[in-house]
């Protein structure tokens, strides 16, 4: 019983701490300090010590000598490589649910597009849910396509491209512009238009190598590794 309970202490502890890092709550390049965890979950220094340990081997932070425990800094590099990588994979996914789409999952579509529309003239709107509903859209045709274990390797790439996917819909200033764009890629879906849709895809993929220059700009550089000079 004992032995159990020191596990969850430590699961609770690791997966509270994973999400906050994801999330940005707790940012990058953030120190994160053992004896503040302890008293906030109120545990020992053991189940603390191998949540960070576990959190360091997934690249979620690193140990600083003689500093403590930082959350990892975004890395430029792998980020776009994964944007690079999904515009050549979703496009080809896109073009397969193209062939196969019913009108049920084109209504799926248009149903989350109007929910999007919907929710940013909400008051009180939330960037982290309009982060989710953007996923769920995605999701639609690699699950139709039996591809969602792509998505999720994509999606799983969580220490550096989805904690950036996360910072540019915070700093994301026209949320319409990306409703619109998934309306017209909906569009160009139902009218079986492939060089549509993959133009379309590009440009809206694309934002996000354009967001990095923006990012790298404004008050959120100190979120990154220093590039080496070539």
């Amino acid at each position: 019983m004992e032995e159990r309970n020191y596990k969850n202490r430590g699961e609770h502890v690791f997966n509270t701490l994973k999400r906050e890092i994801l999330t940005l709550k707790l940012k990058p390049g953030q120190f994160i300090s053992e004896k503040e965890i302890c008293l906030r979950f109120d545990v020992s220094r053991t189940p603390v010590r191998e949540a960070l340990r576990r959190l360091q081997e997934q690249g979620f932070v690193r140990a600083i000598p003689y500093s403590g425990t930082q959350v990892s800094l975004l890395n430029l590099q792998n980020i776009r490589e994964m944007i690079y990588m999904r515009m050549a994979v979703e496009w080809m996914v896109l073009r397969d649910f193209m062939k196969i789409a019913t009108p049920i999952l084109h209504e799926e579509i248009r149903h989350q597009i109007k929910l999007q529309e919907l929710m940013i003239q909400e008051p009180d709107f939330e960037p982290e849910i309009f982060y989710k509903m953007d996923s769920q859209l995605h999701a639609i045709w690699f699950d139709a396509t039996d591809k969602h274990s792509l998505l999720e390797f994509i999606q799983g790439q969580q220490v550096h491209y989805s904690r950036f996917r996360r910072l540019k819909f915070a700093m994301e200033t026209d949320y319409l512009r990306i409703v619109k764009e998934h309306a017209l890629l909906f569009e160009k879906i139902c009218a079986c238009d492939e060089h549509g849709i993959e133009s379309v895809l590009r440009n809206h993929l694309s934002v996000g190598l354009e967001c990095v220059g923006q990012i790298i700009d404004s008050e959120y550089n100190i979120y990154f590794e220093k590039e080496r000079p070539i």
